[in-house]
């Protein structure tokens, strides 16, 4: 892979993207489940896990200099034990895939095609996928850019439009029931989607200045805290209580729209939207995964493994998980401790060999 390929506005809005294709219809329905009222401050919280994401890469990036996570895993910790700790992370990104893939599943089917096979949805949108990590880096970082533009003009519509059925007394009291419901409610964004952040940790050998990573989480992390408190206090002052038992509470904030006589139904573009972002995101994590197989197993290219691994990930997504509760079940419940150990842990774990090792060395 080639040295210089990707600048730092396309890790930025790769990041971004990433990170918001899933969050903006998992998050939602997650936090109100341990809170409504007091959504908008879990979301606020995200900046905790997007500093903590930045923490982390910035003590990986000094310690291992120019390398991706995989292949300073084998670096740091020997070519035996490197490529247990790396089988580890291909895992873990192999059942991400596999949870992003079943969730565009699940979203396509239920919004606008009811009567298709949902593996069938699955099986077109990861071809779609598996070419685009086939062609490289680039065009991976490109899709992000190609939506950006589109997404300054719908947002702000669809966002703008809202507001005009949006009731602040539905967020009131504020803190009625403590911090309590508010912390819980936290643990899915910080220690599940803003850890998402580290995904760029696979690409570093692929930036310019591999030192700017943490900054340019932290930029990332910020944008994303305030569209996510942008998004939930929208959200719930449109559905407000609802927002507790509705599968996709956003998509019913953008479905209230309602101007004169002929302009309603823009949830259309809301749809398009989550679609594009789910796609970018899954084609991010699949480069990450091809990236990897190719660096434990000595693969010449991550070419080998794009169309084949595509199809293991849409078998993956049907066998694993059957339906929309086990996928929030595993997001919720099973996610936090999981990417805790894998994202922060066996970085961690790395940066302390590589110090052990130097000052061994002196």
């Amino acid at each position: 892979m080639s040295k210089v390929q990707i600048s730092r506005f396309q890790i930025v809005l790769a990041l971004i993207w990433s990170t918001l294709g899933t969050a903006i219809i998992t998050l939602p329905p997650a936090i109100a489940q341990f809170t409504v009222r007091d959504g908008w401050i879990v979301s606020l919280l995200f900046a905790v896990g997007g500093l903590l994401s930045a923490s982390v890469a910035a003590l990986f990036v000094h310690a291992l200099p120019n390398r991706s996570l995989t292949s300073g895993l084998i670096h740091a910790l020997g070519p035996r034990l490197g490529r247990v700790f790396g089988l580890w992370f291909l895992v873990w990104l192999y059942l991400i895939n596999s949870t992003i893939l079943r969730r565009v599943e699940l979203f396509v089917g239920t919004t606008i095609l009811p009567q298709t096979p949902e593996y069938l949805l699955g099986f077109a949108g990861m071809i779609a996928v598996s070419y685009a990590v086939y062609m490289g880096a680039e065009v991976v970082m490109r899709n992000g850019e190609f939506i950006t533009p589109l997404a300054f003009i719908v947002a702000p519509v669809l966002f703008g439009l809202s507001l005009q059925h949006v009731d602040v007394h539905q967020l009131m009291p504020v803190l009625a029931d403590g911090w309590k419901p508010v912390l819980r409610g936290a643990v899915t964004p910080d220690l599940t989607f803003a850890l998402e952040l580290l995904i760029g940790l696979q690409f570093v050998q692929a930036l310019r200045n591999s030192r700017t990573l943490p900054k340019d989480m932290i930029i990332a992390a910020g944008i994303l805290t305030v569209a996510a408190t942008v998004i939930t206090v929208i959200t719930i002052g449109v559905v407000g209580q609802s927002a507790n038992y509705l599968a996709y509470p956003v998509l019913e904030a953008v479905r209230s729209i309602r101007v004169g006589r002929n302009l309603e139904r823009l949830d259309t573009l809301y749809v398009m939207a989550v679609m594009s972002t789910i796609l970018i995101k899954l084609a991010v994590f699949h480069y990450a995964w091809c990236e990897g197989m190719k660096d434990v197993f000595k693969l010449s290219s991550h070419r080998i493994v794009a169309l084949s691994g595509g199809l293991l990930v849409w078998a993956g997504s049907v066998a694993c998980f059957g339906s929309q509760e086990e996928v929030i079940h595993f997001t919720i419940f099973v996610a936090p401790a999981y990417f805790v150990v894998t994202l922060v842990g066996i970085p961690l774990l790395t940066v302390m060999v590589m110090a052990f090792r130097k000052r061994a060395q002196r």
